[in-house]
């Protein structure tokens, strides 16, 4: 059986980046039948250097957001197979020989793959977001999940089209992708995880920029939680048995451990009192222990010592996170619903 991929790639000032990211695109072993490049209102270049490529040129007519993005660009796919890829990754040259094979078997519906541990901005804000995001999924049995995240992911078109595609009214990039494999699982589903094919994150964060992505996706995970209650706050988010997500339930317990740190934080500030830092100590050390695991691999992995950096990094992360949750619920609670 011959199978033909088109790749899709909503783009948003991507200028920095999407010639990379094209560049190994055309250097597959394997062509893909078209790549498609939604351009999603961007104020730079990013669209005059894609032009240069050959893609097929698309443009939502402003700021509509990814899902509407990648929807629009599935829609003038011609290929058995979407392959969506973010625009500020690099792929190896076999990438579509690869996931090309997987869909031979007609029972996949899709296939997914992983960061590098490795990404080549240097600081560590960003060598943490990049290797958290690795070990999330790297940390998952191989073969079938429930995980479907676009920086590089592969679905049958037709099967796509039949779920309805990605949930528009998410407007921003947070979990328009996850809630999308979470149905394809619902729906039958089967999402292979190959962990050998991995992707080159070229994203560099600031720490506030990292702040407040972090503050986005805490605070759309919590409503898409609270909209599905029993399939996804449940089963996916808190996971009390794994479900094939990269959300672990030591992540969530983690955050819960670190919210609950914070009152006595506070309360020692005010009271002028060291007392209420020893059970914060405490808090902070489990909260720790419970990634264990993503802090002794980071230093095998990156070559170097950075579980103490990371460390400190990981717990603002889940006091980040746990402020996001809650201010997720908050905004659930007043009608808010995406």
């Amino acid at each position: 059986m011959s199978l033909s991929i088109s790749v899709v790639i909503p783009a948003w000032n991507a200028g920095s980046t999407i010639h990379s990211c094209l560049d190994s695109i055309h250097r597959q072993t394997l062509n893909p039948l078209e790549v498609i490049l939604v351009d999603d209102g961007s104020s730079d270049d990013t669209a005059d250097k894609a032009d240069k490529y050959g893609v097929v040129l698309l443009g939502t007519g402003g700021r509509k957001g990814p899902a509407t993005a990648r929807n629009m660009g599935a829609s003038a796919a011609a290929g058995d197979v979407i392959l969506f890829l973010d625009s500020d990754v690099i792929v190896s040259v076999d990438l579509i020989e690869k996931v090309t094979a997987y869909f031979e078997d007609e029972s996949v519906w899709a296939v997914q793959t992983l960061y590098t541990p490795i990404c080549p901005a240097e600081d560590q804000v960003s060598q943490y977001q990049n290797y958290y995001y690795y070990y999330s999924l790297n940390r998952m049995p191989e073969g079938s999940t429930a995980t479907f995240a676009t920086w590089c992911s592969a679905v049958r078109r037709h099967r796509f089209n039949e779920i309805g595609g990605f949930n528009v009214r998410i407007p921003e990039p947070t979990v328009e992708d996850e809630e999308l494999g979470y149905t394809i699982v619902e729906n039958g589903g089967i999402i292979i995880l190959d962990k050998t094919i991995q992707v080159t994150h070229l994203a560099s964060y600031t720490l506030a920029q990292f702040t407040n992505r972090r503050l986005r996706m805490a605070r759309a995970q919590a409503k898409s939680g609270w909209r599905q209650v029993k399939k996804r706050l449940l089963a996916r988010y808190i996971n009390v048995h794994e479900s094939g997500t990269h959300h672990s339930r030591w992540v969530v317990l983690s955050i819960l451990l670190v919210l609950m740190a914070q009152p006595c934080i506070l309360l020692s500030l005010f009271s002028l009192s060291l007392a209420p830092l020893i059970p914060a100590a405490f808090l902070l050390v489990s909260a720790l222990a419970c990634h264990f695991g993503f802090l002794t691999r980071c230093n095998r992995d990156l070559k170097r010592n950075a579980a103490a950096t990371f460390a400190v990094l990981c717990l603002y992360d889940m006091a980040v996170l746990g402020w996001g949750i809650v201010q997720g619920s908050v905004q659930y609670m007043f009608g808010e619903k995406y």
